[in-house]
Protein backbone atom coordinates (compact mmCIF):
# COMPACT_ATOMS: atom_id res chain seq x y z
CA UNK A 1 0.00 0.00 0.00
CA UNK A 2 1.16 3.33 -0.49
CA UNK A 3 2.66 5.57 2.22
CA UNK A 4 0.46 8.37 3.46
CA UNK A 5 2.83 11.45 3.41
CA UNK A 6 0.50 14.33 4.70
CA UNK A 7 -2.12 14.63 7.11
CA UNK A 8 -5.32 14.29 5.96
CA UNK A 9 -8.05 17.37 6.29
CA UNK A 10 -11.56 16.31 6.99
CA UNK A 11 -14.10 19.30 7.23
CA UNK A 12 -17.46 18.11 9.50
CA UNK A 13 -20.63 19.61 9.03
CA UNK A 14 -23.30 19.26 11.98
CA UNK A 15 -26.51 20.67 11.19
CA UNK A 16 -28.19 21.38 14.54
CA UNK A 17 -31.95 21.81 14.71
CA UNK A 18 -33.28 22.46 18.82
CA UNK A 19 -30.12 19.81 19.20
CA UNK A 20 -28.40 21.87 21.98
CA UNK A 21 -27.86 19.49 24.91
CA UNK A 22 -26.18 17.00 22.35
CA UNK A 23 -23.99 19.84 20.69
CA UNK A 24 -20.71 19.93 22.96
CA UNK A 25 -20.50 16.13 22.95
CA UNK A 26 -20.89 15.92 18.79
CA UNK A 27 -18.00 18.75 19.02
CA UNK A 28 -16.11 17.14 21.50
CA UNK A 29 -15.56 13.85 19.67
CA UNK A 30 -14.77 15.53 15.69
CA UNK A 31 -11.90 17.62 17.52
CA UNK A 32 -10.33 14.63 19.70
CA UNK A 33 -10.05 12.65 16.52
CA UNK A 34 -6.33 11.55 15.86
CA UNK A 35 -4.30 11.45 12.85
CA UNK A 36 -6.26 14.17 10.66
CA UNK A 37 -6.98 17.53 10.93
CA UNK A 38 -10.49 18.57 10.87
CA UNK A 39 -12.76 21.76 11.26
CA UNK A 40 -15.72 21.81 12.24
CA UNK A 41 -18.78 24.18 11.34
CA UNK A 42 -21.91 23.90 12.99
CA UNK A 43 -25.50 24.97 11.00
CA UNK A 44 -28.30 25.90 13.30
CA UNK A 45 -31.64 25.37 11.67
CA UNK A 46 -33.24 28.48 13.56
CA UNK A 47 -33.31 26.83 16.63
CA UNK A 48 -35.51 27.26 19.67
CA UNK A 49 -33.32 26.05 22.24
CA UNK A 50 -30.14 27.71 23.35
CA UNK A 51 -28.32 26.41 20.76
CA UNK A 52 -26.51 29.41 19.64
CA UNK A 53 -25.42 29.79 23.13
CA UNK A 54 -23.99 26.30 22.60
CA UNK A 55 -22.73 27.14 19.16
CA UNK A 56 -21.11 30.45 20.21
CA UNK A 57 -19.03 28.61 23.00
CA UNK A 58 -17.75 26.04 21.25
CA UNK A 59 -16.26 27.96 18.32
CA UNK A 60 -14.83 30.67 20.88
CA UNK A 61 -12.91 28.41 22.38
CA UNK A 62 -11.60 26.71 19.45
CA UNK A 63 -10.48 28.16 16.17
CA UNK A 64 -11.08 25.14 14.40
CA UNK A 65 -14.91 25.64 14.92
CA UNK A 66 -17.48 27.98 13.29
CA UNK A 67 -21.07 28.49 14.09
CA UNK A 68 -23.56 29.97 11.54
CA UNK A 69 -27.21 30.23 12.30
CA UNK A 70 -29.89 29.95 9.44
CA UNK A 71 -31.17 33.33 8.43
CA UNK A 72 -34.72 30.74 8.03
CA UNK A 73 -35.39 27.49 8.54
CA UNK A 74 -34.36 25.37 5.58
CA UNK A 75 -34.56 22.02 6.64
CA UNK A 76 -31.95 19.36 7.02
CA UNK A 77 -32.08 19.03 3.13
CA UNK A 78 -31.14 22.94 2.94
CA UNK A 79 -28.92 23.16 5.85
CA UNK A 80 -26.94 19.70 4.76
CA UNK A 81 -25.89 21.28 1.45
CA UNK A 82 -24.77 24.47 3.07
CA UNK A 83 -22.29 22.70 4.28
CA UNK A 84 -20.88 19.88 2.18
CA UNK A 85 -21.58 22.04 -1.29
CA UNK A 86 -20.91 25.97 -0.14
CA UNK A 87 -18.32 25.73 2.94
CA UNK A 88 -16.37 22.19 2.44
CA UNK A 89 -13.18 22.49 1.36
CA UNK A 90 -11.04 19.92 2.67
CA UNK A 91 -10.19 16.70 0.28
CA UNK A 92 -13.24 14.92 3.09
CA UNK A 93 -16.32 15.80 4.22
CA UNK A 94 -18.52 14.46 6.95
CA UNK A 95 -22.08 15.19 7.47
CA UNK A 96 -22.95 14.35 11.31
CA UNK A 97 -25.83 14.69 12.81
CA UNK A 98 -25.86 17.60 16.35
CA UNK A 99 -27.26 13.99 18.29
CA UNK A 100 -24.78 11.53 17.11
CA UNK A 101 -20.87 11.50 17.56
CA UNK A 102 -17.89 9.75 16.53
CA UNK A 103 -15.91 7.07 17.53
CA UNK A 104 -12.23 7.67 18.93
CA UNK A 105 -10.00 7.13 15.56
CA UNK A 106 -13.06 6.92 13.50
CA UNK A 107 -11.49 9.91 11.04
CA UNK A 108 -8.01 7.89 11.33
CA UNK A 109 -9.77 4.84 10.18
CA UNK A 110 -11.73 6.25 7.13
CA UNK A 111 -9.11 8.42 5.54
CA UNK A 112 -6.56 5.58 5.78
CA UNK A 113 -8.76 3.63 3.41
CA UNK A 114 -8.97 6.31 1.24
CA UNK A 115 -5.75 7.87 0.88
CA UNK A 116 -4.77 4.46 0.11
CA UNK A 117 -8.00 3.45 -2.94
CA UNK A 118 -7.80 6.75 -4.62
CA UNK A 119 -10.88 4.60 -6.51
CA UNK A 120 -13.32 4.85 -3.15
CA UNK A 121 -15.84 7.89 -3.31
CA UNK A 122 -17.49 7.10 0.18
CA UNK A 123 -16.18 4.49 3.08
CA UNK A 124 -18.63 3.96 5.88
CA UNK A 125 -18.19 1.53 9.01
CA UNK A 126 -19.77 0.06 11.72
CA UNK A 127 -22.56 2.30 14.44
CA UNK A 128 -23.04 1.90 18.12
CA UNK A 129 -26.75 2.77 19.73
CA UNK A 130 -27.02 4.95 22.25
CA UNK A 131 -30.17 6.44 24.34
CA UNK A 132 -31.32 8.59 26.64
CA UNK A 133 -31.89 5.89 29.18
CA UNK A 134 -27.58 4.41 29.23
CA UNK A 135 -25.00 6.57 28.39
CA UNK A 136 -22.66 5.26 28.01
CA UNK A 137 -20.31 5.07 25.01
CA UNK A 138 -18.47 1.32 24.53
CA UNK A 139 -16.62 1.66 21.92
CA UNK A 140 -12.75 1.87 21.78
CA UNK A 141 -9.98 3.23 19.65
CA UNK A 142 -8.93 0.38 17.08
CA UNK A 143 -5.32 0.81 15.24
CA UNK A 144 -5.82 -2.20 13.50
CA UNK A 145 -9.02 -2.93 11.28
CA UNK A 146 -10.59 -4.70 8.41
CA UNK A 147 -11.72 -3.27 5.72
CA UNK A 148 -13.13 -4.00 2.19
CA UNK A 149 -13.79 -2.36 -0.89
CA UNK A 150 -16.81 -3.38 -2.75
CA UNK A 151 -18.09 -2.46 -6.14
CA UNK A 152 -20.38 0.61 -6.69
CA UNK A 153 -22.68 -1.81 -8.46
CA UNK A 154 -22.60 -4.34 -5.72
CA UNK A 155 -23.50 -1.57 -3.12
CA UNK A 156 -26.17 -0.70 -4.92
CA UNK A 157 -27.77 -4.03 -5.54
CA UNK A 158 -27.13 -4.94 -1.58
CA UNK A 159 -29.24 -2.09 -0.93
CA UNK A 160 -32.12 -2.88 -3.46
CA UNK A 161 -32.20 -6.64 -2.04
CA UNK A 162 -31.56 -5.54 1.59
CA UNK A 163 -32.39 -2.10 2.25
CA UNK A 164 -30.07 0.73 3.63
CA UNK A 165 -26.59 -0.89 4.18
CA UNK A 166 -25.40 2.70 5.97
CA UNK A 167 -24.89 4.41 9.17
CA UNK A 168 -25.29 7.67 8.35
CA UNK A 169 -22.62 9.42 11.03
CA UNK A 170 -20.35 6.65 9.22
CA UNK A 171 -20.24 7.98 6.01
CA UNK A 172 -17.29 9.95 4.93
CA UNK A 173 -17.12 10.76 1.50
CA UNK A 174 -14.24 12.77 -1.45
CA UNK A 175 -15.20 16.50 -1.44
CA UNK A 176 -14.24 16.72 -4.92
CA UNK A 177 -16.67 13.67 -5.76
CA UNK A 178 -19.54 14.99 -3.67
CA UNK A 179 -19.42 19.09 -5.71
CA UNK A 180 -19.27 16.94 -8.97
CA UNK A 181 -22.34 14.95 -8.14
CA UNK A 182 -23.98 17.73 -5.87
CA UNK A 183 -26.08 18.44 -3.24
CA UNK A 184 -28.90 16.86 -1.33
CA UNK A 185 -31.86 16.09 -2.88
CA UNK A 186 -35.02 17.76 -1.17
CA UNK A 187 -37.34 15.38 -3.41
CA UNK A 188 -36.59 13.05 -0.56
CA UNK A 189 -36.48 14.60 2.43
CA UNK A 190 -36.39 11.20 4.42
CA UNK A 191 -34.28 9.40 2.57
CA UNK A 192 -32.17 11.88 0.88
CA UNK A 193 -28.82 10.47 2.35
CA UNK A 194 -29.44 7.22 0.51
CA UNK A 195 -29.89 9.23 -2.95
CA UNK A 196 -26.56 10.02 -1.96
CA UNK A 197 -25.04 7.10 -1.61
CA UNK A 198 -26.71 5.55 -4.18
CA UNK A 199 -25.28 8.71 -6.66
CA UNK A 200 -22.17 8.01 -4.89
CA UNK A 201 -22.23 4.23 -5.85
CA UNK A 202 -22.85 5.03 -9.48
CA UNK A 203 -19.76 7.04 -9.59
CA UNK A 204 -17.12 5.31 -7.42
CA UNK A 205 -16.19 2.13 -5.27
CA UNK A 206 -17.37 2.20 -1.56
CA UNK A 207 -14.79 1.09 1.28
CA UNK A 208 -16.23 -0.33 4.36
CA UNK A 209 -14.52 -0.18 8.02
CA UNK A 210 -15.15 -3.40 10.14
CA UNK A 211 -15.12 -1.21 13.49
CA UNK A 212 -17.51 1.33 15.17
CA UNK A 213 -17.12 4.60 13.27
CA UNK A 214 -19.76 6.36 15.21
CA UNK A 215 -22.28 6.30 18.19
CA UNK A 216 -26.44 6.49 16.56
CA UNK A 217 -28.37 7.89 18.97
CA UNK A 218 -31.86 6.55 19.22
CA UNK A 219 -34.41 9.42 21.15
CA UNK A 220 -37.98 10.05 21.20
CA UNK A 221 -37.47 13.09 18.69
CA UNK A 222 -34.98 11.11 16.43
CA UNK A 223 -35.96 12.29 12.92
CA UNK A 224 -35.73 8.68 11.65
CA UNK A 225 -37.76 7.32 15.49
CA UNK A 226 -40.64 9.83 14.26
CA UNK A 227 -40.79 8.08 10.10
CA UNK A 228 -40.68 4.97 11.40
CA UNK A 229 -43.23 5.05 13.68
CA UNK A 230 -45.67 6.07 11.09
CA UNK A 231 -47.86 2.80 9.52
CA UNK A 232 -45.07 2.38 6.60
CA UNK A 233 -42.05 4.27 8.03
CA UNK A 234 -40.40 5.31 4.36
CA UNK A 235 -41.14 2.26 2.55
CA UNK A 236 -42.50 4.34 -0.42
CA UNK A 237 -39.55 6.90 0.12
CA UNK A 238 -37.31 4.42 -0.33
CA UNK A 239 -38.39 2.56 -3.07
CA UNK A 240 -38.97 6.08 -5.17
CA UNK A 241 -35.42 6.68 -4.28
CA UNK A 242 -34.54 3.68 -6.12
CA UNK A 243 -36.09 4.35 -9.06
CA UNK A 244 -35.29 7.91 -9.44
CA UNK A 245 -31.25 6.71 -8.99
CA UNK A 246 -31.90 3.57 -11.40
CA UNK A 247 -33.46 6.41 -13.91
CA UNK A 248 -31.22 9.56 -13.54
CA UNK A 249 -27.43 8.01 -12.17
CA UNK A 250 -28.01 4.05 -12.87
CA UNK A 251 -28.21 3.68 -16.55
CA UNK A 252 -25.11 1.98 -16.96
CA UNK A 253 -26.05 -0.95 -14.53
CA UNK A 254 -28.10 -2.66 -16.70
CA UNK A 255 -29.08 -4.97 -14.07
CA UNK A 256 -30.54 -2.15 -12.15
CA UNK A 257 -34.19 -2.50 -13.27
CA UNK A 258 -34.33 -5.84 -12.30
CA UNK A 259 -33.43 -4.97 -8.99
CA UNK A 260 -36.09 -2.67 -8.97
CA UNK A 261 -39.00 -5.23 -10.09
CA UNK A 262 -37.86 -7.22 -7.33
CA UNK A 263 -37.70 -4.80 -4.75
CA UNK A 264 -41.38 -4.39 -6.42
CA UNK A 265 -42.34 -8.06 -4.62
CA UNK A 266 -40.84 -7.53 -1.52
CA UNK A 267 -42.10 -4.29 -0.66
CA UNK A 268 -45.49 -5.30 -1.34
CA UNK A 269 -45.31 -8.07 0.33
CA UNK A 270 -43.75 -6.34 3.31
CA UNK A 271 -47.10 -3.58 2.88
CA UNK A 272 -49.54 -5.97 3.11
CA UNK A 273 -48.10 -7.06 6.30
CA UNK A 274 -48.13 -3.84 7.40
CA UNK A 275 -52.11 -3.51 6.63
CA UNK A 276 -52.46 -6.57 8.75
CA UNK A 277 -50.55 -4.75 11.71
CA UNK A 278 -52.77 -1.57 11.05
CA UNK A 279 -55.59 -3.76 11.25
CA UNK A 280 -54.94 -5.32 14.57
CA UNK A 281 -54.69 -1.67 15.81
CA UNK A 282 -57.79 -0.69 14.40
CA UNK A 283 -56.45 1.69 12.41
CA UNK A 284 -58.12 1.54 9.20
CA UNK A 285 -56.76 4.86 7.55
CA UNK A 286 -53.29 3.20 7.69
CA UNK A 287 -54.44 -0.08 6.41
CA UNK A 288 -56.03 1.55 3.86
CA UNK A 289 -52.19 3.24 3.35
CA UNK A 290 -50.46 0.26 3.38
CA UNK A 291 -52.77 -1.54 0.80
CA UNK A 292 -52.42 1.25 -1.80
CA UNK A 293 -48.86 1.49 -2.05
CA UNK A 294 -48.81 -2.66 -2.24
CA UNK A 295 -51.58 -2.57 -5.17
CA UNK A 296 -49.55 0.33 -7.25
CA UNK A 297 -46.33 -1.80 -6.92
CA UNK A 298 -48.07 -4.95 -7.64
CA UNK A 299 -51.28 -4.87 -9.55
CA UNK A 300 -51.36 -8.34 -9.74
CA UNK A 301 -51.63 -8.70 -5.88
CA UNK A 302 -53.39 -12.21 -6.01
CA UNK A 303 -50.35 -13.55 -6.69
CA UNK A 304 -48.54 -12.65 -3.39
CA UNK A 305 -48.76 -14.98 -0.72
CA UNK A 306 -48.84 -12.00 1.49
CA UNK A 307 -52.15 -10.88 0.09
CA UNK A 308 -53.95 -14.03 1.10
CA UNK A 309 -52.45 -13.91 4.61
CA UNK A 310 -53.83 -10.03 4.65
CA UNK A 311 -56.84 -11.53 3.82
CA UNK A 312 -57.18 -14.07 6.23
CA UNK A 313 -56.12 -11.47 9.24
CA UNK A 314 -59.02 -9.39 7.55
CA UNK A 315 -61.51 -12.22 8.33
CA UNK A 316 -60.48 -14.08 10.62
CA UNK A 317 -60.31 -10.81 12.81
CA UNK A 318 -57.00 -9.82 15.58
CA UNK A 319 -57.99 -12.94 17.49
CA UNK A 320 -55.87 -14.99 15.23
CA UNK A 321 -52.95 -12.85 14.54
CA UNK A 322 -50.68 -14.69 16.70
CA UNK A 323 -51.45 -17.69 14.36
CA UNK A 324 -51.42 -16.10 11.17
CA UNK A 325 -48.13 -14.12 12.25
CA UNK A 326 -46.80 -17.49 12.96
CA UNK A 327 -47.89 -19.11 9.49
CA UNK A 328 -46.52 -15.98 7.25
CA UNK A 329 -43.24 -16.24 9.56
CA UNK A 330 -43.53 -12.50 9.95
CA UNK A 331 -43.38 -10.91 13.56
CA UNK A 332 -42.68 -7.24 15.05
CA UNK A 333 -39.90 -7.72 16.58
CA UNK A 334 -37.72 -6.75 13.35
CA UNK A 335 -39.12 -3.12 13.62
CA UNK A 336 -38.88 -2.74 17.34
CA UNK A 337 -36.36 0.62 18.14
CA UNK A 338 -32.31 0.13 18.50
CA UNK A 339 -31.59 -1.35 21.94
CA UNK A 340 -28.59 0.83 23.83
CA UNK A 341 -25.25 -0.86 22.61
CA UNK A 342 -26.54 -2.65 19.64
CA UNK A 343 -23.91 -2.68 16.35
CA UNK A 344 -25.19 -2.05 13.13
CA UNK A 345 -24.01 -1.34 9.45
CA UNK A 346 -22.95 -3.86 6.48
CA UNK A 347 -19.87 -6.02 6.59
CA UNK A 348 -20.13 -7.36 3.18
CA UNK A 349 -18.78 -10.99 2.53
CA UNK A 350 -15.45 -11.29 0.61
CA UNK A 351 -15.77 -11.05 -3.20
Amino acid sequence: MAEILNTPRVDVVIPCYNYAKYLEYCVETVLSQRDVEVRVLILDDCSPDNTPEVGQRLAASDNRVTYSRNASNLGLVGTANRGVIEWATAPYTLLLSADDALTPGALARSTEVMERNPEIGMTYGMAVVVNEINDEYPAEDQDEFDFRKVSGKRFIERFCRNKNPVASPTALVRTSTQKAIGGYNPDFPHTCDVEMWMRFATQSDIGVVNAPQAYYRWHDNNMSSKYISQPMGDLREQFETCVYSCRVWGGHIVEFPIWINEMRTRFASEAFWLAGIALQKKDKNAAKECLKFALDLRPDYWKLRSWWVYQAKRLLGARSYAQIQLWSGRSNTQYQPFTHGAQFGWWPDSE
